[in-house]
């Protein structure tokens, strides 16, 4: 057989713990249960990730980033709303720790979630580094986050994934790893250490290669043990354990499998979400450089630009927000206006009070309700 996938670290140590657990999750296709730490581990990666993403300088604020946070908090894998509300809120003082630490430091990084695919001796290896900065001297530091237990002391100097992290980035980027840490943001602390050695790159690469011709070979034989056994989803159908269970047990795994992907459906699923991460990139480039431009031109006090291919004409719009919604409302029902707008959202209201026959006293209570936003507007043309 060939390998189903690319090695990850993840997927490596997954074999080392127990090559059948393997079978079933990436050969059988049998997906785990969801686990609430790695809902939680994601959801505030997944918040990082946007702090670091930014194109350009300021840091996003306390409020963006929390805003962040709560749009990507993942809710699988919960005992009850009670656990993930409290999660929630240790992610979140987690999240304001952070911010309050680093946002006077903040610095553009070199990559954040930097995904890397590469081969070592013809075995295919794939991973994503959470953040990579460029030092000053061009080496790099790569940083690995950690939000779960106090890390075990003296981990960072022979980690495996961190190895595997400096072997991809040096191959890909061409420039030297200079640093290593993890990052255990509970606590706000760094392990941190010089590049691996070249004992551990290689013998990262042997376990790589032996690990590739395990999986090839279909060395797949269960090596139970009770401290890892005990919470493994695929007890059910794993030979050691399957006479425990009924039948009903074991179909409701096997149901869990995951169908064989149509290639030619696979392949436009891929090249679609591929495509919506260059637009998202591109989306995320073009507003800063939106923003940069209409600052610069407000500081100049130009409102029309030239480049040596396009031509720039700067505007100003306006708009209001409402606070309290609620209030808005109440004044609109009484002055018999609630059917003109149907709702206090703010391009309904603002609409209604640009008519010249609203009642003065009404647009003043409104007035006092609102606050106008005022946004520089950018028309691009070629020359």
């Amino acid at each position: 057989m060939e390998l189903p996938r690319p090695l990850s670290h993840s997927s490596m140590y997954l074999f080392n713990e127990c090559p059948r657990k393997y079978k079933f999750k990436y050969v059988d296709r049998i997906p785990e249960k969801p686990r609430h730490f790695f809902s939680f581990g994601s959801s505030v990666h997944a918040a990082l990730e946007f702090f670091y993403g930014v194109k350009s300088l300021p840091a996003p604020s306390l409020e963006q980033l929390l805003a962040a946070y709560k749009e990507h908090w993942i809710s699988a894998g919960y005992k009850d709303p009670a656990q993930e509300q409290q999660y929630f809120e240790d992610g979140k003082q987690i999240l304001i720790s952070f911010h309050q630490k680093h946002v006077r430091d903040f610095a553009l990084p070199y990559f954040v979630e930097y995904s890397f695919n590469f081969s070592v001796e013809g075995v295919p290896v794939t991973g994503k580094v959470d953040r990579i900065d460029k030092l000053e001297d061009g080496t790099l530091s790569i940083v690995d986050y950690k939000t779960g237990k106090a890390l075990a002391k003296g981990r960072v100097q022979t980690d495996g994934q961190l190895t595997m992290y400096q072997l991809a980035c040096e191959q890909l980027l061409g420039a030297k790893v200079s640093r290593l840490a993890f990052y255990h943001l509970p606590s706000l602390t760094q392990q941190a250490v010089e590049r691996h050695d070249d004992g551990l790159v290689d013998g990262l690469k042997r376990r790589i290669t032996a690990t590739a011709e395990a999986i090839v070979s279909e060395k797949f034989d269960p090596t139970p043990d009770e401290s890892k056994c005990r919470w493994c989803d695929y007890k059910p159908i794993c030979p050691v354990f399957k006479h425990q269970f009924s039948s009903r047990q074991q179909e409701l795994v096997l149901a869990r499998a995951e169908p064989e992907p149509d290639e030619d459906v696979s392949a436009l699923v891929d090249r679609l979400g591929e495509l919506q991460e260059k637009s998202e990139e591109l989306r995320s480039e073009l507003e800063g450089a939106k923003k940069g431009l209409a600052e610069l031109l407000e500081r100049k006090g130009y409102s029309r630009a030239f480049g040596k291919r396009f031509e720039v004409l700067k505007s100003t719009a306006r708009r209001w927000e409402f606070s309290d919604k609620k209030k808005v409302l109440e004044i609109l029902t009484k002055a018999g206006l609630y059917e003109k707008v149907l709702a206090p959202s703010a391009p309904k209201v603002e609409q209604l009070m640009s008519d010249p026959g609203l009642d003065a006293a009404v647009r003043e209570r409104l007035g006092e309700l609102a606050s106008k936003i005022e946004t520089a507007e950018l028309k691009l043309k070629p020359l």
